[in-house]
């Protein structure tokens, strides 16, 4: 029936907008967890660059180190949350894309 095509069709874009906006959120993690990463290692970098005796000297919570840990661990959890959001989303659009080929190949 028409109706039941059209919703199907509705279905079927608002799967592909759920999945492309997840692969767009997912792209931006990614983008943000390279950022926090270049900037923990350039704070490391910094810190090596001191003479030892300095180094030693540094209480590590006086550094940026402890909050650039702590962002670049969120931004790696939600990089990896966005990851997963973005491949189920695949997923169910592309069993819904074999499901409406099915039913339409069987009508």
């Amino acid at each position: 029936s028409h109706c039941s095509a059209t919703m199907a069709t509705d279905k079927l874009a608002k799967l592909q907008a759920a999945t492309d906006a997840a692969f767009t959120e997912w792209q931006s993690a990614l983008a943000a967890q390279q950022d926090s990463h270049e900037r923990l290692a350039t704070a490391k970098a910094l810190l090596r660059q001191l003479p030892p005796q300095d180094q030693a000297a540094i209480p590590i919570h006086d550094t940026k180190l402890p909050e650039l840990l702590e962002l670049h661990a969120l931004a790696k959890d939600r990089c990896e949350t966005a990851q997963k959001r973005y491949e189920t989303n695949q997923r169910y659009l592309r069993l819904y894309q074999e499901k409406l080929q099915h039913s339409s190949s069987s009508s």
